[in-house]
């Protein structure tokens, strides 16, 4: 079985000498209010994993014979994906990661934060960023790369992005096979992302995840996704916000990002309220008026009336 072949070859090469450049340190990568640009690219076409034993690939990769039988796999999945390829609709699942990572930036990180179009980088130089023949030559251009290897896209050409973190976000979809063998396999959609953080300026990586995302309430095969297109699609598209979810998390978690200040809340006085008539308000408030003058006493008599006088 090929499962006991590759664990056999694992084991005798495990022991190997093999030298593997460490990941960029990405704490203090970005800088406080540093402007983010947001640049998320789709494979051409899907990746169809249905044989199990090709989830081996990423255990063997490493390995001196692994790196050959790791390409025949990779040729054996690539010629499949193009033959179910013409039966899928092509939903821009970039264009549902995008929207969804920008507004997880904006909420994570205290600078600004843009798409390619809102940096003014043109439709022709994102296009040709992404080139690739088929989706086995795109992965192996933009998805699997190491901080020893150039860029595959040199952002340094554009000066106006001199002072920018490029978030460069590269995003698979496809099916691979569940874990537990069965007679009739199931197969799980899967959107996948590998995701760097290069400085503008010189192109250098600063920061490098992959995140995977599948949808393990599918009960369906590849033949039956095959008769029926739409529902893998429609899976692939339901996964992308938390796709992008995971990626805005990780990035923010390993390289610090310090969200924006809450806006201060400045508190007015209450203009004072009108006092009810006859309040003690009113009262209390009102001047206090003089009283009111007492009438004049009437003037004395200067003199005594006559005496009455006996008749």
């Amino acid at each position: 079985m090929r499962r006991s072949l590759y664990i056999a070859l694992a084991a005798s090469f495990f022991s190997s000498c093999v030298t593997v450049e460490p990941p960029p340190d990405p704490r203090g990568a970005v800088k406080t209010g540093q402007r983010l640009i947001v640049m998320v690219h789709q494979s051409p076409g899907p990746w169809i994993v249905a044989d199990p034993d090709s989830k081996a690939e990423t255990a063997l990769k490493l390995m001196p014979l692994g790196t050959f039988l790791q390409g025949m796999q990779e040729d054996r999945i690539n010629e499949l994906s193009k033959e179910i390829q013409p039966y899928l609709p092509r939903p821009r699942y970039d264009h549902a990661v995008e929207a969804a990572l920008i507004r997880a930036l904006k909420a994570a990180h205290g600078g600004q934060v843009q798409t390619a179009a809102e940096a003014g980088i043109p439709a022709l130089q994102r296009k040709e960023w992404n080139a690739a023949t088929d989706q086995l030559d795109w992965r192996r251009k933009y998805y699997f790369t190491d901080s020893g290897r150039a860029a595959p896209r040199d952002y340094s050409k554009l000066l106006s992005l001199d002072d920018a973190i490029i978030v460069d976000v590269n995003v698979s979809f496809g099916v691979e096979p569940e874990e537990e063998q069965r007679e009739e396999q199931r197969t799980l959609p899967l959107l996948s992302a590998a995701s760097r953080a290069y400085r503008a300026d010189t192109s250098r990586m600063l920061w490098s995840r992959e995140e995977r995302v599948s949808d393990s309430t599918s009960s369906s095969t590849l033949t039956e996704f095959r008769a029926a297109p739409a529902e893998l699609t429609d899976r692939l598209q339901t996964l992308a916000a938390p796709l992008a979810e995971k990626i805005a998390a990780g990035l923010a978690k390993d390289v610090s990002l310090i969200p924006a200040p809450p806006p201060i809340a400045v508190e007015t006085a209450p203009a004072p309220a009108a006092p009810f008539e006859g309040s003690p308000a009113e009262i209390s408030t009102s001047p206090t008026a003089a009283p009111p003058a007492a009438p004049p006493e009437p003037p004395f008599a200067t003199s005594a009336p006559p005496a009455a006088t006996t008749p």
